[in-house]
């Protein structure tokens, strides 16, 4: 049977190194001067085997766990650029940037009605003229918006 020291020495390490293994289990924890060398050695070589498998925590880290996360995001990763390629996943980025400046330009078309019909309203002779004058300005201003088609408009209303 043998001490803390006499385990330390047989497996190259520190005093301290050993103490750490038994209090994480690795070691089995014996009564003063009870340790068996071999025994020792073996529990230690399994631990050390174990955590170069990847089958055992490394402090907080459980190799196993990582691994499987990592191969989730890869995965999830290559799932997200499948369905940009498709079409079916786009930046929202991109997209509300894209929405902004179109409805920009149609506010300013819409904006600018006014000062464009009424010339042309105050010529008109009656009201069905305006009506008219008013409606495809506004179409007009409509039309900025990207996919806006005119036929599909007609068919709606």
């Amino acid at each position: 049977m043998s001490t803390i020291s006499e385990v330390a020495a047989h497996l190259g390490m520190s005093h301290k190194s050993v103490q750490e293994l038994i209090k994480k289990a690795v070691i089995e924890q014996q009564d003063r001067g009870k340790y068996d060398l071999d025994v020792a050695r073996k529990q230690y070589i399994t631990h050390v085997r174990e955590v170069a498998a990847g089958r055992s925590k490394v402090g907080d880290l459980d190799l196993q766990e990582e691994r499987a996360r990592l191969a989730k995001e890869q995965a999830d990763a290559k799932e997200m650029e499948n369905e940009v390629q498709r079409g079916l996943l786009v930046d929202i980025e991109s997209v509300a940037t894209a929405m902004e400046k179109q409805l920009t330009r149609v506010r300013t078309k819409l904006l600018a009605v006014p000062t464009k019909v009424a010339p042309e309203a105050h010529a008109s002779s009656n009201v069905k003229e305006v009506q008219q004058l008013l409606e495809d300005a506004i179409i007009e201003a409509l039309n900025e918006l990207v996919g806006y088609s005119q036929e599909g408009a007609g068919q709606e209303a």
